[in-house]
């Protein structure tokens, strides 16, 4: 694979979080960013998906709890 074109400044980042987190190249720095990029990406997939999920139930739980209630209701008895 070729080089990347970036910026003076951005090869700068590049070299301070190289030193500061320890990581022995330039191309170490971009595939850490990498992952934790994919990793945060992949969440918020998740957190997607998990939205549209409850989303989707939601109708059909008010229609189930529209059932229920009814019969969740104390009633007080003839003797009371």
């Amino acid at each position: 694979m070729g080089a990347i074109a970036v910026s003076k400044k951005e090869e700068e980042q590049i070299e301070k979080l190289r030193k500061e987190l320890g990581i022995a190249s330039k191309s170490g720095v971009i595939r850490t960013a990498l992952k934790v990029l994919e990793k945060k990406s992949q969440e918020e997939k998740l957190r997607r998906e998990i939205r549209d999920s409850v989303s989707r139930c939601a109708s059909a739980d008010r229609e189930e709890n529209k059932e229920l209630f009814p019969a969740g209701i104390a009633r007080k008895s003839r003797g009371e």
